[in-house]
């Protein structure tokens, strides 16, 4: 919030500084030509007293003009005065409306650290910042029309949440929503055109963010893959899968829809192993057990850093496999178990 109070104000200063400037020049020479006609009845500091006092509207009265030039450089001033005056309220009056217009549009831009950036607001960017809310995430949001941003806002607090419209593919738009400083980026839009273009611009700006890409044609995934995208979701794809599950398995159908729904019953969770956890370097099966015991949590697989940057997930590995730092747990747990979890390991959940 600092960048924005920074900018505010250089946005007030930009704009008022002709006040200023105008208001100088009357003062000054009202003081010089008040000296002019009145020497050697008041010095020139009075004559700067006497000018500050009279534009200033205090008026003390002890110093009076004695001639008919100097009564007529004062009610010049006197005049010119109503006029700075009204001036210098309509400055502020739309100085102010203009930024708080541009702050409820998001123009202003975020300084927001460490969010998830949701660039589009389709079926899938709804869910998505829903869920995300719901995981306690910090959240950007691109809107591609204004009229979507005050439903968006609605959903949190400006603390946890800042909507922003505008073309989610340009670099302008992507440096308002500060990806630089996110941890992860989702592209979302309905266009895979635009979602592909989107992806490069972010990944141009912010080199070590997770890009995640909602596509529908699942044909692009080794493209995006190839060109440096963390995880490419088809939800036609996804969608399909979980219809013919409920076709003959409904009940697994159901569960893992629940499982997708951090809100509901049961969620899948993920947590980094560090030094300074619980579980740093012991065996999955060993780990399994305390995390049963500590919380009631069902330890399901673990992700393991393959030496390029990217995480390949176990799911129910071999109980003697080793943990170790860099690692993380995939978990699954009731909201009251993963609470507990939470309490007992330390951290948030997340990598």
């Amino acid at each position: 919030m600092a960048g924005l109070r920074a900018r505010y104000a250089r946005e007030v200063a930009g704009r008022i500084w002709p006040f200023l400037a105008l208001f100088g020049a009357v003062y000054v020479a009202s003081a010089v030509l008040f000296y002019f006609f009145e020497a050697p009845n008041y010095t020139l500091f009075t004559s700067f007293y006497w000018a500050i006092t009279t534009l200033s509207t205090v008026g003390y009265g002890d110093v009076l003009p004695g001639t008919t030039d100097a009564r007529l450089v004062a009610m010049s001033a006197m005049f010119i005065q109503i006029f700075l005056l009204g001036y210098l309220i309509s400055v502020i009056t739309s100085t102010v409306t203009t930024e708080q217009q541009k702050r409820s549009l998001g123009l202003l831009g975020t300084d927001m650290k460490d969010h998830v950036v949701v660039l589009g607001y389709s079926a899938v960017g709804r869910a998505a910042v829903r869920e995300l809310l719901g995981q306690d995430q910090t959240v950007a949001v691109v809107c591609e029309t204004a009229e979507e941003v005050p439903n968006v806002k609605a959903l949190a607090h400006e603390r946890a949440l800042y909507v922003t419209y505008g073309a989610p593919a340009e670099r302008d738009i992507l440096a308002r929503a500060n990806v630089a400083g996110a941890h992860s980026v989702i592209v979302c839009t309905a266009d895979d055109a635009t979602n592909m273009i989107a992806s490069l611009n972010v990944r141009t700006l912010a080199p070590h963010v997770r890009v995640v890409v909602s596509m529908s044609r699942p044909e692009l995934r080794d493209t995006l893959r190839a060109a440096g995208v963390t995880f490419v979701a088809s939800p036609a794809d996804m969608g399909g899968r979980l219809c013919a599950s409920a076709a003959f398995e409904p009940d697994v159908a159901d569960a893992l829809d629940d499982l997708t729904q951090g809100d509901l019953r049961a969620d899948v969770q993920e947590y980094r192993v560090t030094d300074r956890t619980p579980i740093s370097r012991q065996t999955f099966g060993e780990a399994e057990r305390m995390v049963r015991a500590s919380s009631g949590c069902l330890l399901i697989g673990y992700a393991h850093p393959n030496g390029t940057g990217e995480y390949l997930a176990n799911v129910n590995p071999e109980t003697n496999v080793p943990l170790a730092p860099g690692d993380a747990l995939i978990l699954i747990g009731t909201v009251a178990n993963t609470k507990r979890f939470r309490q007992w390991y330390g951290i948030d959940q997340g990598r």
